[in-house]
């Protein structure tokens, strides 16, 4: 595969000109919050649902800034990065920030091979995201720039069905009303994705729905919820990387552990155990006060 190099920009004091940021995210919630956070920071902000989308967008030009989902249907976030490094001129060298809730080494490599410039990490930290578009905004040509390190996401208390500092940080960042409707969002199109997983056999799309539920409840607060679509997220992967028939030695000990039937038994919990966790989310929104 070849190796993309992203543009070498230096971050500077400068106020940027223009302040026009493509947000290319497949989920309408996620998509909701980065572009309301992104407008209260005074910047516009267009979206785009994926990858595909994102490339036919940049070709027009105008933006100065890409935040770009990995997980996507129709084209991926890496495959788009690579193709917008291949268009010639400006709108080849427009600054991409990876938007992602892997942020492991190997995850750090894959972007920066597309040529992406940065990363920020999901759930969406509000002042990380503003800080790390404000630094690429202000950008300007330099070859000592680069793809910084990931950080590790905070571990999540055992046992919590909400996270309340991720609710009180949203609170915070979104006006009351924004903030109601962006959670009656999330529960309804959790509830769909909960059923979709429920009904749905193909490993290659249960991981798939289980990267943007992992995502999204993160986003949100719903602790547990998020844990389990992190936990059926890496044995599906698991599962689908495994040959047919193999078992190893830590079979039925926990996901990810061992191979073959105790992988796919992971599997099967999960897809079990997440329809539960969703309603448990949902009844702790309420009893918390959100009308959802």
């Amino acid at each position: 595969m070849t190796q993309r190099t992203p543009p070498s920009l230096l971050p500077t004091d400068a106020q940027p000109a223009s302040r026009r940021i493509l947000v290319v995210e497949d989920s309408p919630l996620n998509q909701m919050l980065v572009t309301a956070i992104l407008a209260q920071a005074g910047h516009r902000a267009d979206t785009a649902n994926n990858g595909l989308e994102a490339v036919m967008a940049a070709q027009a030009g105008g933006y100065d800034l890409i935040l770009m989902d990995l997980s996507m249907p129709e084209m991926d976030g890496l495959t788009a990065t690579r193709l917008l490094r291949d268009l010639p001129g400006p709108a080849g060298r427009v600054p991409v920030v990876a938007m992602t809730a892997d942020t492991d080494e190997a995850d750090r490599v894959r972007c920066q091979d597309a040529g992406m410039n940065d990363h920020v990490a999901k759930p969406v930290d509000r002042v990380l995201l503003l800080e790390t578009v404000e630094k690429w905004l202000r950008a300007v040509p330099d070859r000592s720039a680069g793809f910084g390190a990931c950080a590790p996401a905070a571990p999540a208390a055992a046992g919590e069905v909400l996270d309340r500092e991720v609710l009180a940080q949203l609170a915070q960042d979104l006006d009351a009303e924004l903030l109601n409707d962006v959670l009656r969002q999330f529960v309804e199109e959790t509830r769909e994705r909960v059923a979709r997983i429920a009904g749905e056999t193909d490993r290659a799309v249960l991981t798939r729905e289980a990267h943007t539920l992992k995502s999204t409840a993160g986003t949100f607060g719903a602790r547990a919820l998020c844990s389990a679509a992190r936990a059926l997220e890496m044995a599906c992967r698991a599962s689908v990387a495994e040959p047919k028939g193999a078992k190893g030695e830590g079979a039925g000990e926990g996901v990810g552990e061992g191979g073959g039937d105790g992988t796919a038994d992971a599997v099967e919990r999960l897809r079990g155990e997440i329809p539960q966790l969703a309603g448990d989310a949902i009844a702790a929104y309420r009893a918390a006060g959100y009308p959802v």
